[in-house]
C-alpha cells in the first residue's frame, strides 16, 4: 500500500493506492490519531510526503515506518503544473514515486533531529540574549552610564539602576536557560562519535562540534567533498557564456552550518598558527582580503571534517595522511 500525503499545518490531503488502484483519498487532520483513523487497517504502508516545515512532525508521527521525503524544489521542476491544488500535488507525488522519478530529500534520524533541535534552539536564545544586551547598552548610553565588559561589578551596577532592572532580569533568565542548553549539548557531544572526532580540531569546542555533526548528519550521503561544500554554501556560483566563465557570490546553502564553521575558523587561526588551515587563510588574505580568506579557510576546515568522518580519523591522523590543498 502506497500513501501520498500533501502536508498542511492543520489539514493534509491523502491519496491511498494499492497495486495502482486508488483505494481512498481526501482531507484529514495532521495528527497521528486522524491519519491512522483515515488509513484504517493498513499493514506496513509506504508513505510519501513532500519536505516542508511540518516534515519533522510527520517524521515523529511515522517513526519506524517506510517514509520517503520528496525534495520540494526538484519536484516542482519535474512537474510544472498550471493548476496547483492539494489534490493535484498529492497525485503528482504518487505518480512520480511509482515511476521512480521522485527526487528524494534526506531525512535525518530521530537522534540527529533531536540534536539539531537543541543546537538551533540554543542558537536562537543566544541571538535573543544579544538583542537584550544591545538594549541594555543603548539604555545605559541614554542614562550616561558607560561600561565596556560584562564583569560582575558592572552587572551589579546595572541592576541597581531602576530603568535597567527589568532588562537585567531578562538577561539573567535567558543566560541561565542557555547554560542549561549548553550543558545538554556538551553531554550529547561526548556521546556522539562524530562530534568527538570534530572536537579534535583546534578552535572547535563541544558545542560547535555537535552543531556541525548534527547539521551534516550522515556524511556518506555526500558522494564527494564538492557536494558537502555546495550543501553548506561554501562554493561560488559559476556563470558561463560561450568561452567566458566567471564566479559570482557564494551560494546560500545551510546558513547555520556555514556561520558555525566561519566562527570556528576565526578561533582556529588565532590559536593554531602552524595549522594548514591557518596557512591557507594567510595566503588568501594577502590577495583577497579577510572576509574571502575566512570563507576559503572554512572550506578547508570542512574538507578536513568530511574526510575525518569518512575515515573515522581525528584531526592529527587526518593531517598525517593528507596534505590540505
Amino acid at each position: 500500500m502506497e500513501i501520498a500525503i500533501d502536508l498542511g499545518k492543520w489539514k493534509s490531503y491523502v491519496v491511498m493506492e494499492d497495486n495502482g488502484k486508488i483505494v481512498k483519498e481526501g482531507y484529514t487532520g495532521t495528527t497521528k490519531e486522524e491519519f491512522f483513523a483515515f488509513f484504517g487497517q493498513v499493514n506496513n504502508p509506504k508513505i510519501i510526503v513532500e519536505a516542508s516545515s511540518t516534515v519533522n512532525r510527520i517524521a515523529n508521527i511515522f517513526e519506524g515506518y517506510d517514509l520517503t521525503v520528496a525534495h520540494p524544489a526538484k519536484v516542482k521542476l519535474i512537474a510544472q503544473l498550471v493548476k496547483k491544488t492539494d489534490k493535484v500535488d498529492t497525485h503528482t507525488i504518487m505518480d512520480l514515486y511509482k515511476k521512480d522519478y521522485l527526487p528524494k530529500s534526506y531525512l535525518p534520524s530521530k537522534e540527529i533531529r533531536d540534536m539539531r533541535d537543541i543546537c538551533r534552539e540554543r542558537s536562537f536564545l543566544v541571538g535573543q540574549r544579544t538583542a537584550i544586551k544591545n538594549k541594555i547598552r543603548y539604555q545605559s548610553y541614554c542614562l550616561g552610564i558607560e561600561f565596556k565588559t560584562w564583569t560582575k561589578r558592572n552587572i551589579k551596577m546595572l541592576k541597581e539602576e531602576p530603568k535597567l532592572r527589568l532588562l537585567m532580569t531578562q538577561l539573567e533568565s535567558i543566560t541561565h536557560t542557555i547554560t542549561k542548553y549548553e550543558r545538554m549539548i556538551k553531554d550529547a557531544a561526548v556521546e556522539d562519535a562524530n562530534a568527538r572526532l570534530i572536537d579534535t580540531i583546534p578552535g572547535i569546542g563541544k558545542v560547535s562540534a555537535l552543531i556541525i555533526a548534527s547539521e551534516i548528519g550522515d556524511v556518506n550521503r555526500f558522494p564527494s567533498e564538492e557536494n558537502i561544500f555546495a550543501y553548506t554554501g561554501l562554493v561560488p556560483r559559476i556563470y558561463q557564456s560561450g568561452n567566458k566563465e566567471w564566479k559570482g557570490h557564494i551560494t546560500k546553502g545551510n546558513g547555520f552550518l556555514k556561520w558555525t564553521l566561519v566562527e570556528c575558523v576565526g578561533i582556529h587561526i588565532m590559536n593554531s598558527t602552524d595549522s594548514p588551515i591557518t596557512a591557507a587563510y594567510e595566503r588568501i588574505r594577502e590577495r583577497r582580503g579577510n572576509k574571502k580568506a575566512k570563507i576559503a579557510a572554512a572550506r578547508h576546515m570542512l574538507r578536513a571534517i568530511y574526510y575525518m568522518l569518512k575515515r573515522n580519523q581525528n584531526f592529527d591522523s587526518y593531517l598525517g595522511g593528507r596534505r590540505m590543498r
